[in-house]
């Protein structure tokens, strides 16, 4: 502080303490409750040569989501969070919609312990279904039509037969990745949110 002072460069003021938003925990395949504050480094999934395919990352209650088409940078405001194209807004039991900015609904998520389901309408009428059976997860496309399994491998988790990731939490998100039928900005967008726990 005198250094700066003796420069003649005024001391910066101490910004304004923000308020800390707490987020749910979504459930993974039984293996732990994964949420903002227990995501410490960037989650990823990649090829099964390495080359990325989803990452993401936060900072506080902000996320920042990379995928293979750009990346979008998600902040809190209320019960939402913003993206540059997107927002989603949080339900109270868990579960959120991704709608256009403008509030047109592009995907309903909906979250209990023992599934996920994505579909786009209110209804969660023909879902893409992620079951969570102990060690393991199912991923469907509407009409149960079997997409992949999502199990921990060895010195990783195995997301179908495409994709991988590092560790040995084999999560429900990452059955997200194995979501063709979702475009690939909502996909990486519902992966970041149920990764960091909104």
């Amino acid at each position: 502080m005198l250094l700066i002072a003796g420069c003649g460069q005024p001391a910066e003021e101490p910004a304004a303490p923000r308020a800390v938003v707490v987020p749910t925990p979504i459930p993974s395949a039984g293996v732990t409750q994964t949420g903002v504050s227990a995501l410490q480094s960037p989650i990823a999934v990649t090829t099964n040569d390495g080359q990325r395919v989803i990452e993401v990352a936060t900072t506080g209650s902000n996320v920042t989501v990379t995928y293979d088409g750009g990346v979008l940078h998600g902040r809190h405001t209320g019960a939402k969070r913003k993206y540059e194209s997107v927002e989603v807004k949080y339900g109270e039991e868990g579960g959120f919609k991704v709608r256009t900015l403008e509030g047109k609904l592009l995907w309903k998520v909906k979250v209990t312990p023992e599934k996920i389901k994505v579909s786009d309408n209110e209804e969660n009428a023909n879902p893409f279904e992620l079951k969570i059976k102990e060690q393991k997860v199912k991923v469907y496309a509407p009409g149960e039509k079997l997409l992949g399994e999502v199990r921990v491998r060895g010195d990783h988790v195995q997301v179908g037969g495409r994709f991988r990731a590092a560790g040995t939490n084999a999560a429900a998100f990452y059955g997200v990745a194995l979501l063709d039928g979702v475009p690939a900005r909502e996909r990486a967008v519902i992966f970041a949110e149920l990764a960091a726990g909104h």
